[in-house]
């Protein structure tokens, strides 16, 4: 397909979009997030630092931002999509004998939503799937040769930050508490990272998050 067509298939998709301002909603949000990434310990990754045994978990935490907008609206159900950052690291890593350089987990996802509408209706329960990019050291620690633009630890070797396929299924629940503004009493995440190149694997996330919803006025 020509740039050109492509171009004008994008025109034709946001002017239909556009045409429905009833039914469409804008927000934004803002979520503290706890993040568990496991299986560590059977990584392929090169490890010279594993002197001792590992962990098989990481525990990342710090927050998201994001926006959605629900542009169809049926009986009992709202569809939408949703777009998010993620950034969440912790000062311990994988390592039992020592904490290394931490843990380090930074996502930008987009997915698919549903807003499920109930007789209360002050709650929003939804869920959500998900995919994008994720970057990661995994916890872990690498040489530093041949590593450029990496900061050095303490211990002489560097963070390594690997790219990531990721995808992840939510479900939460969101409470009316004004007519611009939502509580996200909490959202459950479950999913996993996907290296891109020769040190396949598969680490999964479980993440628990809460936070605030703004409604916007278009």
């Amino acid at each position: 397909m020509s740039l050109r067509k492509t171009v004008l298939l994008l025109a034709a998709a946001v002017t239909a979009i556009a045409a429905m301002p009833a039914q469409a909603q804008f927000a934004v949000y803002g979520t503290f997030s706890v993040n568990q990434l496991s299986n560590i310990r059977s990584t392929p990754q090169p490890n010279p630092n594993n002197d001792g045994s590992l962990r098989d978990s990481v525990n990342p935490l710090g927050g998201s931002i994001g926006i959605y907008y629900d542009f169809l609206k049926l009986s009992h159900v709202d569809f939408g999509v949703d777009g998010r950052g993620i950034i969440t690291r912790t000062k311990q890593g994988a390592y039992t004998d020592y904490d290394g350089g931490g843990a380090r987990l930074y996502s930008a996802l987009g997915g698919i939503r549903a807003v499920f509408r109930t007789p209360i209706t002050q709650l929003r329960p939804y869920i959500q799937g998900s995919a994008g990019l994720a970057r990661s050291d995994y916890g872990l620690l690498y040489n530093g040769a041949g590593v450029t633009n990496t900061p050095s630890t303490a211990l002489g070797n560097e963070v390594v930050l690997h790219n990531n396929f990721q995808y992840m299924g939510y479900a939460g629940v969101d409470i009316t508490l004004l007519p611009y503004m939502d509580f996200r009493l909490v959202e459950f995440g479950y999913g996993g990272i996907n290296p891109f190149g020769t040190y396949s694997h598969n680490y999964p996330i479980k993440s628990v998050s809460t936070g605030i919803v703004f409604h916007l006025p278009f």
